[in-house]
Order: C-alpha cells, then sequence, then structure tokens
C-alpha cells in the first residue's frame, strides 16, 4: 500500500510538473504556471515591499535585480521537483530492482533521490543502474525529461530576453520624441515643423503596432512583467502614458478646425484603441480589477493636477506654433473626460511594477519624469 501510495505521488507530482512548464513555457495565454506565477509574484512582492523602503535610485537598482533571477530560480524549482517525483518512484523498488555497488549502499531514500538526480542531469555514474524492464524506462523517461527541460528552459531564456530587447527598442523611440521624458506634448510639437505636422500619422500607426507587439511579448512570457528598468522611460507604464496621453492632447486640445486632418485621423483612434486595449488585457491578466488604488489626493486635488497638466500642455503647444482648441472649457472637458477613463487602471498597474506615478507621467513636474537618478 505505501508503495502504491509513493508512485502516486510521483506521478501526480510529475504531471504538475508537467504543466506548469506547458502553461508557462509553450502556451501563451498571458498567465504562467501555478508554480511559476506563484513564485514570480511572491518574490517580486516580497522585493517591492522591500524596495519601496529605499530612495528612488536604489528602490530601482533593487527591482531591477529581480527579473533575471526569476527564471533561474523555476529552472532550479523544476529540477527539484522532478528529482522528488521520480524518487519517490524509485523508492519502493530500491534496492530490489536495481544493482547497487556494494561501496555505493546507503538508505534507501538516500540512494532513490541520489539516482533520480544524476539520471535527471544525464551524469550516470554506472553505481546504481536499474535492472528490470520497467525502471529502465522510467529511468529513460526521467533522462529525456532533463533534457527536455534544459532546452526549452534556454530556449524560453533567450526569447524573453529578444522580447525585453525589443521593449527598450520601442521605448527609446518614445523617449527621444518626449523630449527625453514624459512631456507628450513635446511628442507632438516634435513632428510640427513650419505650420504643419509631418510624420506624425505614421508614427502613431507605428506606435499601435509596437504596442501590440509589446502586449503579445507580455502574454507569452509573463515573466517579462517582473522585469524592471532602472531607467523609467523603458518601463511599460511610460509608454502606455505617453501613448495615451498624446491622444487626449490630439483631441482635446489642437484646433479641430485647424487640423482636421489629425484630429480625425483613423491612426490616432486606432491608438488609443490599441493603448486601451493593451491596459485592459494587462489589468485582468494581472488582477488588477480586486486592486484599489490608494489614493493620495483628494477628487479636487487630482482634478487641479489634471487642470494644472491641461494648462500647461495647451501654452507648450502655443509656444511651439501649434493652434489650440478655441473653447478651452470644452477642451478640458474633453481632456478630463479621457484622463478619468485611463488614469486609476495605469496607476494600478505602474504602482505593481514598481514606480511613483509622478515619476511615470511628470503631472507635478516634467523635470522630475525625466531625471532618472532623481
Amino acid at each position: 500500500m505505501f508503495a502504491h501510495l509513493l508512485t502516486a505521488a510521483g506521478v501526480l507530482l510529475l504531471l504538475f510538473v508537467a504543466y506548469d512548464v506547458y502553461a508557462t513555457i509553450l502556451h501563451a495565454r498571458g498567465r504562467s504556471g501555478p508554480l511559476s506565477e506563484t513564485l514570480n509574484r511572491g518574490v517580486w512582492r516580497v522585493a517591492r515591499a522591500v524596495a519601496f523602503r529605499f530612495a528612488r535610485p536604489r528602490r530601482h537598482r533593487t527591482l531591477n535585480a529581480v527579473g533575471p533571477v526569476l527564471l533561474p530560480l523555476l529552472l532550479v524549482a523544476y529540477i527539484i521537483l522532478l528529482v522528488l517525483a521520480f524518487a519517490f518512484i524509485y523508492l519502493p523498488r530500491m534496492p530490489a530492482q536495481f544493482n547497487v555497488a556494494p561501496q555505493s549502499v546507503t538508505a534507501p531514500w538516500w540512494d532513490s533521490f541520489y539516482f533520480s538526480g544524476i539520471t535527471l542531469v544525464t551524469v550516470g555514474y554506472g553505481d546504481i543502474a536499474p535492472h528490470t524492464p520497467l525502471m529502465r524506462v522510467v529511468a529513460l523517461v526521467e533522462g529525456a525529461s532533463g533534457f527536455a527541460l534544459i532546452s526549452l528552459g534556454v530556449t524560453y531564456l533567450i526569447t524573453v530576453y529578444r522580447a525585453l530587447e525589443r521593449k527598450r527598442a520601442v521605448a527609446l523611440s518614445f523617449y527621444h520624441q518626449a523630449d527625453e521624458g514624459a512631456d507628450a506634448a513635446g511628442f507632438i510639437a516634435h513632428h510640427f515643423v513650419a505650420g504643419r505636422f509631418y510624420g506624425l500619422d505614421a508614427v502613431l500607426r507605428m506606435a499601435a503596432r509596437n504596442l501590440q507587439e509589446m502586449l503579445e511579448a507580455h502574454v507569452e512570457h509573463p515573466v517579462i512583467h517582473f522585469f524592471h528598468p532602472v531607467q523609467v522611460h523603458k518601463s511599460f507604464p511610460r509608454v502606455l502614458f505617453l501613448t495615451l496621453e498624446t491622444c487626449a492632447i490630439i483631441r482635446a486640445c489642437l484646433d479641430e478646425d485647424a487640423y482636421r486632418e489629425l484630429t480625425d485621423h483613423p491612426e490616432v483612434r486606432t491608438l488609443e484603441a490599441s493603448a486601451r486595449h493593451v491596459l485592459d488585457e494587462l489589468t485582468k491578466d494581472l488582477n488588477l480589477e480586486r486592486r484599489t488604488r490608494i489614493r493620495h489626493e483628494t477628487s479636487a486635488e487630482e482634478t487641479q493636477r489634471w487642470r494644472r497638466r491641461f494648462e500647461r500642455t495647451v501654452r507648450q503647444l502655443e509656444r511651439a506654433g501649434i493652434k489650440t482648441q478655441r473653447e478651452m472649457e470644452d477642451g478640458w472637458a474633453a481632456y478630463r473626460t479621457r484622463r478619468e477613463e485611463w488614469e486609476a487602471q495605469l496607476h494600478r498597474f505602474a504602482k505593481l511594477l514598481g514606480y511613483e506615478w509622478e515619476e511615470i507621467t511628470g503631472d507635478l513636474d516634467l523635470r522630475y519624469a525625466a531625471e532618472e537618478e532623481g
């Protein structure tokens, strides 16, 4: 009876690891397997709680060290669980169904664990070897499992770092167009030359495609959520803020009659819809619906902050020679409505990833969002 229980426990543990590998590495669905999800979120939660006790630069450096550790840690967890699972299968049959060198005989549980370990990593010293057909097949399966796990782990590591490289490149393109900060008005003015907008529609089209690619990277490799760039401008929350804020400014602040080809351009609507879709998907995948934003300001203070941002944006556009909304109150109402639609979601997303709201947006001081070292 005890032998059957141990065997059943080993088989169940093998199935659990196999499912977790499938859900984490092979199946793109926005969430990892139960083991990977628990490990990633648990480590991140602890690191984030510790990091927010530090000053801004040290906080980012601390969180930046977490992501690269998660992948090796997960691989080690898989190896340990597989070794245990096969050891449970070997234990009731050790040493009866194995040839054990006389000088290598120890306790059956240790021999089982040792043989499982050297078989999984395909070392095979030969001091312990199965002599029954069933145990030979099990040992063969374990060796193949170890080889497959290491191969999948290396492949997954490469694809994750390629996706991270692509994310950083996209973020840098926004950074250089937004006056090296969170200046969405500067992003728009960057494309305004001699009284006309040049190439802004193409930039917005590319931005929408880049956002979808970044979302797919997070869906295929959820561990990417926990790779925290030290430079805030390389973060996903900053990219999302710039896209959403840019769309809000174009729709609310620009003179509709003078720039109707831009304010009504389908690329603006597409980018805004894409950014909202990306934010909705990230909110769902990270269970952010259950989180409530801790308010550090009243509704009146929040409205004042938005109003200051709106007025500052209008002044900045006018200095660049761009015609702004004639009915300022209508523009302000449209801008406020758009901020209300996405700010709470983006705030929760940024906070989960270890960023302060002000360093993402620069609502109160654009210089703070541009100075990476604080």
